[in-house]
């Protein structure tokens, strides 16, 4: 069982992948904002944080970059929640934040548990 913290603007999105964990055993927390989930990250510390790349406000790439220059979160694992296509540059910042992986948007739920239990490990 882990803590998750689910961060996407879309209350749909949240929903569903917080569902899917829940179910799975796992404690998913949510927020809507990167600013909302470095609050919660900083105080709950989770085993996972789980990041859409679009946020409305503020970037999923923002809260990434906070996570990792703040030394409580520094160690935090990261794994990305997106429908945002995967190219050079983006497998490049997600090599130098040390992103574990990414789980496509949309995808299915035990797709998004395989991706959960590889980026727990």
């Amino acid at each position: 069982m882990a803590k998750v913290l689910v961060v996407d603007d879309e209350d749909a999105n949240r929903l569903l992948a917080s569902t899917v964990l829940r179910h799975a055993g796992h404690l998913p927390t949510e927020a809507g904002t990167a600013g909302e989930a470095l609050r919660i990250a900083r105080s709950e510390l989770p085993d996972l944080v789980l990041v859409d790349l679009s946020l409305r406000e503020g970037s999923g790439a923002d809260l990434i970059r906070a996570l990792r220059a703040d030394p409580a979160t520094r160690q935090l694992r990261v794994a990305l929640y997106t429908a945002t296509h995967i190219n050079p540059a983006l497998r490049d910042f997600m090599q130098l934040y040390d992103v574990r992986c990414v789980v496509p948007k949309p995808s299915e739920p035990q797709e998004l548990l395989r991706a959960v239990e590889a980026a727990l490990e």
